[in-house]
């Protein structure tokens, strides 16, 4: 569909600007036609301008126009002969040459959507008609969408509009750079949010103050011996230091890719919530080799979308320590010169599933007790409001295994194929019918549907396991400060296995059978 239309398009018109058709001088060639190598010429530009864009002034070789014949062009493009009578000097002419295969070819093209079926295709098709050597032809090209203002259409007549000049003066350099890279990635338009740009001004005055107060915490003498501190990582230390290794490798692999949402998702978002829940588990006392870890990494992947910024606190707060300090590793003073982080050990697989294990956790124990507050009830409207009941008890029921059909039905499934995006392939449903009678088919379709769902959004492994890959009991139990923080209520807290005799004094039957592994039934009473 691309290319297919260009057999009607017209090469030439009889107005406008373009080069003469040379058979026939009515007649120019359509600039489209015509004018898509023109990132050739960049490559020599300064020495034929010398700075002056309209050309107005001789170059810093002293080429005029007329010198530029077509034997000059080959010569310095296609390796062609140096011309007869050629009015420049065959050492500048070497220079040119030698500076265009330098840079050729473009390593990538960026351009916007509408150009795909016009300016870029005819691009390709230029290079190919003026250089045989493939190696010469554009390596990438890079297609992004439109620009919208806050999910609608910029318009000037509608005052719905913003210039890159008003955003800057509105919200500084860095918030704006990051709301242009939160804004999208690829063809679909990209959305700048205001209301992300004014909370990126806060985030970034927050995160300085973060790290000032929280370096002076944990290294009050501006310099340590690194090797202490690390030899004492604990289980939230591990978590983190994992998550700080998974960001990178996910950050590094966007941002190779130009997905730069997805870069500062992972770079950025994500990190910042993982340290706060990693403060609240340590009791806000972090290990010192992890702060300057995760502030190493986090700066130096800042440093492409928000470079103000990233140097500012680099330069005030963590580059003064690292530079004082002994057994962390490299320190630039220039944020620039900094190597790019590289994950410490392989990803551990345990950590980042515990990480996502207690995330989940302490998010069903706030919902559970909002819950069992209001018994499960909304508040009437306009009456009185009734006197939540003493919730001062939690149990938790873990469970090892899961219900016999359950464990089938996730058997069955692991032995299909799973896509990229976690879709599952086959013809999974009737293989699932046939194993089960009428009555129990139904209930194993719902579960086989919800483990689905889980995998889509989780991956296929969070799905289809058949046991933990920890101890759930064990991990609940060393972190309980962390899932019942600002929960002063709750006095006793009870972790046991759903298939333990204590568990039968809990809830109901059908409320115990809920438990499964890694999906524990919570109660409170």
């Amino acid at each position: 569909m691309v290319i297919d239309w260009l057999k009607e398009w017209g090469c030439t018109r009889t107005q406008g600007l373009g080069t003469i058709l040379p058979w026939d001088e009515q007649f120019v060639i359509e600039s489209l036609s015509d004018s898509t190598i023109y990132m050739a010429y960049y490559t020599i530009a300064h020495f034929l301008q010398g700075g002056d864009i309209n050309g107005s002034s001789i170059g810093p070789l002293g080429i005029k126009p007329e010198d530029l014949t077509f034997g000059v062009w080959d010569y310095i493009f296609k390796k062609g002969a140096y011309p007869e009578n050629c009015a420049i000097s065959q050492d500048n002419l070497d220079k040119m040459r030698h500076e265009f295969e330098y840079w050729y070819p473009m390593d990538m093209r960026v351009s916007g959507k509408d150009l795909i079926r016009n300016h870029l295709t005819m691009s390709l098709y230029n290079h190919a008609g003026i250089w045989e050597d493939k190696s010469l032809w554009p390596r990438s090209m890079y297609c992004n969408g439109y620009m919208v203002l806050n999910n609608e259409k910029m318009s000037k007549s509608s005052g719905n509009f913003l210039t890159i000049r008003d955003c800057i003066e509105k919200f500084g350099c860095d918030a704006t750079r990051i709301t242009l890279a939160d804004a999208g990635d690829g063809l679909d338009d990209a959305n700048f949010d205001t209301d992300v740009a004014n909370a990126t001004i806060l985030k970034l005055s927050t995160f300085e103050k973060w790290i000032e107060e929280n370096i002076k915490k944990a290294i009050p003498d501006g310099k340590l011996d690194f090797a202490a501190s690390k030899a004492e990582f604990d289980l939230w230390d591990n978590i983190f230091e994992n998550a700080i290794n998974q960001s990178i490798i996910n950050a590094t692999q966007n941002f190779d890719e130009i997905k730069y949402k997805q870069a500062l998702k992972f770079g950025f978002y994500e990190l910042q919530s993982i340290k706060e829940d990693y403060l609240i588990a340590k009791s806000q006392k972090a290990n010192p080799f992890v702060l300057m870890r995760f502030l190493v990494a986090q700066l130096v992947m800042m440093n492409p979308i928000a470079p103000h910024f990233a140097q500012f606190v680099w330069n005030h707060y963590v580059y003064p320590v690292l530079k004082e300090s002994q057994n962390f590793g490299e320190a630039h003073e220039n944020l620039n010169d900094q190597p790019w982080p590289t994950p410490s050990a392989e990803h551990d697989k345990v950590s980042s599933d515990r990480l996502a294990y207690l995330k989940d956790i302490k998010g069903q124990i706030r919902m559970g007790l909002e819950k069992a507050k209001t018994g499960g009830k909304k508040p009437k409207k306009g009456g009185p409001a009734e006197a939540a009941p003493a919730i001062e008890k939690c149990t938790v029921l873990v469970a090892r295994e899961y219900p016999e059909f359950q464990r089938k039905c996730l058997e069955i499934l692991n032995t299909f194929q799973f896509d990229e995006e976690n879709n599952i392939q086959g013809d999974y449903i009737n293989t699932i019918k046939d194993a089960f009678d009428k009555k129990q088919g139904g209930l194993a379709m719902k579960f086989v549907a919800f483990q689905l769902n889980i995998a889509k959004e989780q991956g296929k492994e969070a799905a289809l396991r058949l046991e933990a890959s920890f101890d759930e009991v064990e991990c609940i139990e060393q972190n309980k400060a962390f899932l019942f923080e600002n929960m002063p209520s709750i006095k006793e807290i009870s972790v046991i296995l759903n298939s333990s005799e204590d568990a039968q004094n809990v809830g109901t039957p059908q409320l115990r059978e809920a438990a499964a592994p890694s999906k524990p039934a919570i109660f409170f009473s």
